[in-house]
């Protein structure tokens, strides 16, 4: 009897200490589940909180277009940015590329420097990429042209490198979403005046603006403002940034006409061992290819609010200079056929800048492209040119240059980089944390 009095009493207690386990669990379950419902409400009350404006001169973090929580299904015309573009966004975003060269019939016409599927899928993958500006430029490195004659390569085709893309391949710039093109520099007179004429009719039916030959400069309405582009080369023929004063008066003579100025020009020594941006002028196979630091400053200083580079074949490091950013080369982006693609050469980038309405830099983004042989723009999961511009850009322009963060996010000089970018998976992240949510990447890694 006294041993099942004892047995009963040890059962009670042991179902006393599973309702006391029970009710800790669902304690614990409680304030855990609350714990999750502050944590949620405080995230979403800070998301709810409206951007603060960048302060003047110098913002610290992007604007907040540079947000890109999904890429659109179908990219807008490239002739029309109104709908997708409101004209009360207090910013124009440019979208930019280097060498454009999408396959060539010569000395060759059968085909071999020409890409699968006679081209039509080259810039597919990138084109998301690119219609993400209000501008789109890249330079047209050889003429758009059907036949004609090299004098250049008339009497060597061994090392005489000529270019002759197809003119059925200028639908391909225009569904890639290119609004403007560069035809100013080495290559674009291979085949002559008649190679030159030909690009710009083929442009002009494909309604892409162009700039390239003295006095040719392409205009744009972009948000209701009018964008004027020149693009400079180092040749006869050319608008020529050797001759500095009458560069200096075109640039100047577009500004005073419209509201934002960008400049283009084609220059540099070429090839990997020439990434370091020269101070005074650079010398290429006995060609002055330009004095490039000189050249920009005085285009800024004259009304220019962007410059772009390109022409050695490689990047090179971005500066910001009155608070207008210069990126002095992009490097190759579609070269198809003969050329150079290892190592350095591969590697390139789609420049995204974003600009005030008065032509401030406001921020941007790198987007990294690698190219293999026989060539077409790849976007890079590795993002292996990042670090190279980075490397670069520190070693060229010190305080001056840009800020760029370990994804490709671009500041200006002495921005404060949000502190947890570095960390690409949302595990690493903060809770809460909305500063490192404001730069997803806009594709996987």
């Amino acid at each position: 009897m006294g041993d099942a009095k004892i047995a009963s009493e040890d059962f009670t207690d042991l179902q006393n200490l599973k309702r006391e386990k029970t009710l800790h669990r669902s304690f614990i379950r409680v304030v855990f589940a609350v714990c999750l419902l502050m944590a949620s409400v405080g995230a979403k009350a800070q998301s709810a909180t409206p951007p603060q404006s960048a302060p003047v001169p110098q913002p610290v973090t992007p604007p907040p277009s540079l947000i890109h929580e999904e890429l659109p299904a179908t990219p807008n015309s490239p002739d029309d940015t109104s709908a997708a573009n409101p004209s009360n966004n207090p910013e124009i975003v440019v979208t930019a590329v280097g060498d454009v060269m999408l396959g060539t019939t010569f000395p060759n016409e059968g085909g071999e420097n020409l890409p699968p599927n006679d081209g039509a899928d080259l810039l597919k993958e990138v084109t998301p990429r690119l219609k993400l500006g209000d501008v789109v430029f890249g330079n047209l490195e050889g003429p758009m042209l059907d036949g004609g004659e090299s004098a250049k390569c008339r009497h060597r085709v061994t090392n005489c490198f000529a270019f002759r893309v197809p003119t059925r391949y200028g639908r391909y710039l225009k569904e890639a979403g290119f609004k403007v093109m560069g035809l100013a520099n080495n290559h674009a007179m291979d085949f002559g005046a008649e190679g030159r004429a030909s690009s710009r009719a083929v442009l002009d039916a494909q309604g892409i603006a162009h700039s390239g030959e003295i006095g040719d400069i392409a205009r744009l309405n972009v948000k209701g403002k009018q964008v004027e582009l020149i693009a400079f080369a180092t040749y006869p023929g050319s608008n020529n940034l050797l001759d500095l004063d009458v560069a200096l008066r075109a640039i100047a003579a577009a500004r005073a006409e419209s509201d934002i100025v960008i400049v283009s020009f084609h220059g540099g020594a070429e090839g990997s061992t020439h990434q370091h941006v020269a101070e005074g002028d650079e010398m290429f196979l006995g060609e002055d290819r330009g004095d490039l630091r000189r050249f920009a400053h005085a285009a800024i200083d004259a009304g220019a609010q962007l410059v772009i580079g390109h022409g050695p074949h490689v990047v090179r490091g971005m500066e910001v200079y009155r608070n207008r950013l210069i990126a002095y080369s992009l490097g190759n982006f579609a070269t198809y056929g003969p050329f150079n693609l290892n190592g350095e050469n591969g590697m390139a980038f789609i420049l995204e800048a974003h600009l005030a309405l008065d032509g401030r830099f406001l921020g941007g983004r790198v987007h990294p492209i690698r190219q293999e042989k026989p060539g077409g723009p790849k976007l890079d999961p590795g993002m292996a040119v990042i670090p190279v511009v980075r490397a670069l850009t520190k070693a060229d322009f010190k305080d001056d240059g840009v800020t760029i963060g370990l994804r490709g996010e671009l500041w200006p000089p002495f921005a404060k980089v949000p502190g947890c970018s570095e960390w690409p998976e949302l595990v690493r992240q903060a809770l809460g944390s909305a500063t490192c949510e404001i730069f997803p990447l806009p594709f996987s890694i």
